[in-house]
């Protein structure tokens, strides 16, 4: 039976037939981690070596996730083609698919050596800075790993927990160094103990793909989360002519420090001051503009005329205008590029006055549980956003900035500590509200270097009084002479790592890979499973980019975009259905090229 290529496939007939290798998995589970995930992510790959992006609704990921695996190759029929989501995609791409309750997935038992394994669009280190705050697909990077630190963990001013974090120095044959920061699950799947020994007799090489390009502190570094993966010293092309231009002269890994000190919170937040908006209202803005307090409000309405979003400058996250196709910042910027942000300003009461409180970016994802581009599509005032009216929350506030020169004073929230659901009642203000619309201004205020990919808030009881403690956020390239090439030791599929402190072996061979997953061996399939159905309500992207898996000489042209890299399709000779190798013992080192 013949099957349809990726590459013709579209929302035209809903009659396509598919024979894909699923390149990367991951589980998208916004804030509520350990939780079953909001919906599951799938890049996949066909024999041409065309890419898609493809979701699984939340709902039907326990039955499909039993069904495939990541590296698998699977034919699918009975799915929808729509046009990709505006953002988070792991790669540009116009088509994407979504699986449904009657989506059947057959294994298939016969892969050829040449089919794709890898896919990924490399963005040189000298185009990073373009890609900071952008949100509308994930970055990929290629460079030799010259430092990695411990796993720390720290307390993010949005977090109610630690979240675990590790730093890894990056550097491309320019001897440009860039920072990528693993945060949560793949912090702790990094094992550096690992990558640290093997780089002190042989470069370690690696292509990381579903970054994002974040400014924390005016430091721009690269952010990885669960939609991370890597590719240690595997024969990919681009590995194989970094480790050429090498030679002898690569650089020991060196351990580097976590700088968990610019990411800790600052203060336990449980040790703020609590007071009521009366209190709140009396405050002399310009002594406690640095200031922190606790306040327990019931939402009373939304504030009039007062947008809930903003184009957000994508360096320094002060607001934006647009210019033509450009961008101005208002902070004076060089920046021309700007995303949608929030920037939603509520009336809360406590029964001893009203206040407007503003929520900005990652704080209001949180609250609405929903990100700023899937509510962009609506018209009027979002029913998400509606929805937090008479909503109670115990809420970390500071002065704004505005309020240093106007009269009412308002307050920027920092962080929502406590959620009590929905009441019966609001408390009667038992002051005259003289609550006047804040202007729209720069976020100037808002410490936005912590943004992140985040969704769904937790909903408590209608008229509940029990708290519930908000769930954690974690975190949420001239020519160079070629030398004669190092010694080499590939690195391939490690088991997903325990915490640390667990026994891990050290030993690698030829066909040991790094990678960042996370599945029981115990729990893969070893017989093919009949046809699944499936449900889905999803949104989700595709791509044309680079595809690699061993043999550096099969190559493939992008037809659906003229203008993209040539695609080289390496193939992998590991077996399509497991995505965990052991490490077996220590063999012998590889040359390089």
């Amino acid at each position: 039976m013949g099957f349809d290529s990726l590459c013709d496939i579209s929302p035209a007939s809903k009659h396509w037939s598919i024979n894909v290798r699923v390149a990367r998995m991951w589980d998208y589970c916004g804030t509520r981690d350990g939780q079953p995930p909001i919906h599951v992510d799938l890049v996949l790959v066909d024999d041409k070596g065309t890419a898609m992006y493809a979701e699984i609704p939340g709902t039907e990921a326990k039955n499909f996730k039993e069904l495939i695996q990541e590296n698998g190759v699977y034919s699918l029929k009975k799915f929808f083609v729509a046009p990709s989501k505006s953002s988070y995609k792991p790669f540009p791409a116009k088509y994407m698919i979504k699986f449904t309750p009657w989506t059947t997935v057959t294994n298939t038992e016969v892969v050829p050596k040449s089919f794709p394994t890898h896919v990924y669009n490399l963005v040189p280190f000298c185009d990073l800075p373009s890609r900071v705050g952008a949100q509308d697909y994930f970055t990929d990077v290629l460079g030799q790993i010259v430092g990695v630190s411990k796993l720390g963990h720290v307390r993010m001013s949005t977090n109610s927990s630690d979240t675990a974090k590790r730093v890894i120095a990056l550097r491309d044959d320019r001897n440009t160094e860039v920072k990528l920061v693993l945060w949560g699950q793949r912090a702790v799947e990094f094992d550096a103990e690992l990558v640290f020994d093997n780089g002190q007799n042989t470069a370690v090489v690696g292509v990381f793909v579903g970054l994002l390009m974040k400014s924390y502190n005016n430091d721009e570094t690269l952010s990885g989360g669960s939609a991370c993966r890597w590719y240690l010293n595997e024969d990919i092309p681009e590995i194989d002519s970094c480790f050429d231009r090498l030679g002898d002269d690569f650089a020991k890994v060196q351990w580097i420090s976590t700088g968990t000190e610019k990411f800790a919170a600052s203060r336990n937040r449980a040790d703020l001051p609590h007071k009521t908006v009366a209190e709140l209202r009396e405050l002399d803005p310009w002594e406690t503009e640095a200031t922190d307090f606790l306040c327990t409000v019931s939402i009373t309405s939304v504030a009039p005329e007062q947008p809930w979003w903003f184009q957000s400058c994508s360096k320094c996250h002060r607001s934006a205008t647009s210019y033509g196709s450009e961008y101005r910042c208002s902070g004076g910027c060089v920046s021309t590029k700007a995303y949608p942000k929030y920037r939603l300003c509520l009336v809360g009461t406590d029964g001893t006055g009203s206040a407007e409180f503003v929520f900005f970016n990652r704080v209001a994802q949180q609250l609405v549980g929903k990100t700023v581009m899937s509510l962009l599509r609506s018209s009027g005032l979002p029913r998400e956003i509606a929805a937090v009216v008479c909503q109670k929350y115990t809420l970390a506030v500071s002065v704004t900035q505005k309020s240093l020169s106007q009269r009412n004073i308002s307050f920027q929230v920092n962080a929502i500590e406590t959620f009590f659901g929905r009441q019966n009642s609001v408390p009667h203000d038992t002051r005259v509200s003289t609550i006047l619309p804040l202007a729209m201004t720069a976020a100037s205020s808002l410490d936005d270097s912590l943004t992140s990919s985040l969704d769904q808030v937790l909903d408590g009881p209608s008229g509940s009084e029990l708290p519930v403690v908000i769930p954690e956020l974690t975190m949420p390239a001239e020519d160079i002479l070629k030398k004669a090439g190092p010694i080499r030791m590939p690195l391939r599929s490690l088991k997903r790592k325990e915490p640390e402190g667990a026994k891990t072996s050290k030993n690698l061979t030829k066909d040991a890979v790094l990678t960042g997953q996370n599945i029981d061996p115990d729990s893969i399939p070893r017989n093919a499973s009949p046809p699944v159905k499936l449900a889905s309500e999803v949104i989700a992207a595709g791509n044309e980019v680079h595809l690699h898996g061993k043999s550096p000489e099969v190559g493939v042209e992008d037809e659906a975009d003229s203008d993209a890299k040539k695609r080289k399709v390496p193939p992998e000779a590991t077996d399509p259905t497991s995505t965990v190798t052991r490490l077996p013992k220590k063999t012998g080192l590889k040359k390089g090229k």
